[in-house]
């Protein structure tokens, strides 16, 4: 996938088929918007081609809105080469850019610069200065530049639309299951293995303590999930919160129990990746009663990981 961040770009593609959007996520909507960009573009013999911003027109729009991106920008980038998309502009989002009437961005850029012969967009899209482009003025400018849009509707689950405001409202309140369908992946994080007061070792359950730039975290709890070191996946069980049966006042934390895991992450690269909600963080009177309910957490861990794939063995390792 070629990926561009300026529409001043030399030479032409053929045939271009795009998209336009934030694309947060890569949900399951996305994807459907993605799958028939790119079966249009193969009809044309042509080019698929995805435009998104950087950062999220929001965060410069709205900033008392606090977007939290659900998708860094390179995990992003990872997810839509998966697709098959062949061409990828991330353009950045200025104030200037904002200002831009509608007319001129589909003149001036999927016209003029990019030459597109199809634009397949979502059901909600709108673009351009107050948000004023939709639909109907890219079926008229369509005609009239002579490129054929397509308008993707929306697809439900379980009753409710997909988008990614779902997705941020079930991760937020816990429910890393539901919005693993959403997704049509699990929500996972990526940090680096640092030091911390190694608590988790002197009762017998070492963790590793994640650092992460990433900005959607679960809900406080305590999760099934899997740790994946160097490409390959160790089932865990995560704790996000404040640990408050050892002392109030903590910084938000994301722990890992790596089940049956020996050796050093420290200054590692991680990704922790949310399956299943276990229960609430918890202060418990003492030390025992914690030591007992994580044997329990482990325990309902192993079962839902034993259900959905086979056990796995090798080295694994924590704090």
């Amino acid at each position: 996938m070629q990926v561009f961040d300026t529409f001043d770009i030399d030479g032409r593609f053929l045939n271009p088929v795009a998209t336009i959007g934030n694309y947060d996520g890569i949900h399951l909507g996305h994807r459907r918007i993605i799958e028939r960009v790119t079966e249009r573009a193969r009809e044309l013999n042509g080019t698929s081609m995805l435009i998104t911003f950087h950062p999220h027109p929001l965060h410069l729009l709205k900033p008392e809105k606090e977007l939290a991106a659900i998708t860094p920008l390179d995990e992003r980038k990872r997810l839509i080469e998966a697709t098959g998309i062949e061409v990828l502009f991330v353009v950045p989002f200025t104030r200037e850019f904002s200002r831009m009437a509608p007319e001129a961005f589909v003149s001036s850029i999927l016209v003029e610069k990019l030459a597109i012969k199809g634009l397949i967009i979502g059901y909600d899209f709108k673009f351009g200065r107050h948000g004023k482009g939709d639909v109907q003025l890219l079926r008229a400018m369509g005609t009239q530049y002579g490129f054929f849009v397509e308008e993707v509707g929306e697809i439900r689950l379980d009753g409710e639309k997909i988008g990614s405001n779902r997705v941020r409202k079930l991760i937020t309140g816990g429910d890393v299951a539901m919005a693993a369908k959403v997704l049509g992946r699990p929500h996972a994080i990526e940090g680096t293995v640092v030091r911390a007061k190694g608590r988790g070792r002197t009762i017998g359950y070492p963790t590793i303590n994640l650092k992460t730039d990433h900005t959607l975290v679960p809900r406080n709890g305590v999760y099934v999930t899997e740790v994946e070191i160097d490409g390959q996946r160790f089932g865990a069980v995560t704790n996000v919160g404040t640990n408050p049966t050892f002392e109030t006042g903590q910084e938000r934390s994301i722990e890992s129990f790596i089940l049956d895991y020996q050796g050093d992450l420290y200054d590692k690269n991680v990704k922790v990746i949310f399956l299943e909600r276990i229960r609430d963080e918890v202060k418990f009177d003492g030390v025992e009663a914690l030591i007992a309910q994580i044997g329990n957490d482990v325990e309902t861990a192993r079962e839902h990981l034993a259900k959905e794939r086979a056990p796995l063995s090798g080295n694994r390792g924590r704090e």
